[in-house]
């Protein structure tokens, strides 16, 4: 069976292939008959499947994390295209075969030593203060939190939700954070901009946890947050080093415990420095544009289906600039994997487009799944999206 990747799957086609159960649930619909959700993905994205049928026969057969090999057909259900399965079985791979596992599991573009790398030079050359530079050296010297900094992903599944995507989204905002603390000079305390940067999702390491491949929320984690989390560890790095200045102390812990923004997004106060405030946009802006990117992926389709999580259609503007008055595009045509991937987005020209955003948004059937907006623990509420919501943090 050749394999279908999810990036390349449109409407109404006819899909048998392999991917990797990163969710699965039973339910009863409205009728009173059981069937089987699924989340289904490889490398380049991910895609919902359900099995309406022989739900008994099929649902012991296989568990989230497998590599399944389904038969099925895609339609499109509110503006999300999504696989009705009839057939469904488990694939076994051998210890040993990481060629084929690496076809269903998503990383960075970049080495993860590569990327390390990068981040120690940016930190050796933009940090100054002596207790700063102790405090980074305690971390990027601890062997465990670099190996789980270099593999871990940033989130569950909103942004940078992959191999190696934490050390990607934390590199990425050190580098738009050393252009800010230069662009507003006489407002911002570098050193602790910097440091916020590095460490504001240090909790992640206890909050998330990889089990048969799937990206998981620990105890910690459901109980606590990141954000409890990760000002605990920063604070007893801190308690290490000899005559840490308190000051210094109190700008870094409450940047780190107010860049969700806002209150309802998780943090338990908001942003009162120029460090905080920059740490917050910083960490929306990157996340925004790499889930942005991760769904209208590289291909030469100008017009993303709809994204829930963003509640919009979304634009490839490199695509619509590069194209003739035809629509016709002259861009080069990339494997969505080169640019982060997508979760199956495709040209919706043809099909029906809602009259408005918010008549889209209506029909939205209740919230996104794991919104994180109090990371981790399970929320009900808005399913709307602003720009500067916590919906993006996972």
């Amino acid at each position: 069976m050749e394999k279908i990747l999810v990036s390349d799957i449109r409407e109404n086609q006819k899909v048998d292939s392999t991917f990797l159960v990163k969710g699965k649930s039973q339910a009863v619909g409205k009728t009173g008959k059981p069937y089987i959700y699924l989340k289904l993905s490889d490398k380049t994205g991910e895609i919902k499947g359900y099995v309406w049928d022989n739900v008994e026969k099929f649902a012991g057969s296989f568990e989230a994390g497998d590599i399944v090999k389904v038969k099925s057909k895609t339609s499109v259900f509110q503006n999300e295209l999504q696989l009705g399965i009839t057939d469904i079985e488990k694939v076994s791979l051998d210890d040993n075969d990481a060629e084929m596992l690496s076809m269903f599991l998503k990383s960075a573009r970049r080495g993860a030593n590569e990327m390390f790398s990068e981040l120690v030079s940016v930190l050796n050359e933009n940090l100054s203060d002596e207790y700063i530079i102790k405090l980074a050296d305690k971390f990027l010297k601890d062997e465990n939190y670099v190996k789980m900094l270099k593999s871990m992903p940033a989130a569950k599944s909103i942004h940078h939700a992959y191999i190696g995507g934490l050390l990607e989204h934390t590199l990425g905002m050190l580098k738009i954070g050393v252009f800010l603390a230069g662009h507003y000079g006489g407002y911002v305390v570098k050193d602790v901009l910097l440091a916020s940067i590095l460490l504001h999702d240090a909790g992640k390491m206890e909050e998330l946890c990889v089990k048969n491949n799937v990206t998981e929320y620990s105890d910690e984690g459901r109980l606590l947050g990141h954000i409890v989390l990760g000002a605990g560890a920063i604070d007893r790095k801190i308690a290490e080093i000899p005559g840490f200045p308190e000051k210094l102390r109190l700008l870094l812990l409450h940047s780190i415990i107010s860049h969700h923004g806002e209150l309802e997004y998780g943090s338990p106060k908001r942003p009162k420095t120029a460090e905080a405030f920059l740490l917050h946009y910083i960490d929306n802006m990157d996340a925004r544009i790499n889930q942005l990117a991760d769904f209208i992926g590289g291909g030469g389709a100008q017009w993303s289906q709809y994204s829930k999580s963003l509640d919009r259609y979304l634009l490839n503007s490199v695509a619509f600039a590069a194209s003739d008055d035809t629509g016709e595009t002259d861009a080069p045509h990339r494997h969505p994997a080169e640019n982060g991937g997508h979760a199956g987005a495709g040209d919706d020209r043809g099909k029906p487009e809602p009259a408005s955003e918010a008549e889209a948004a209506g029909r939205k059937n209740g919230g996104k799944p794991d919104s994180g907006k109090n990371n981790g623990a399970e929320t009900a509420g808005n399913t709307g999206s602003s720009l500067f919501s916590g919906e993006f943090f996972d």
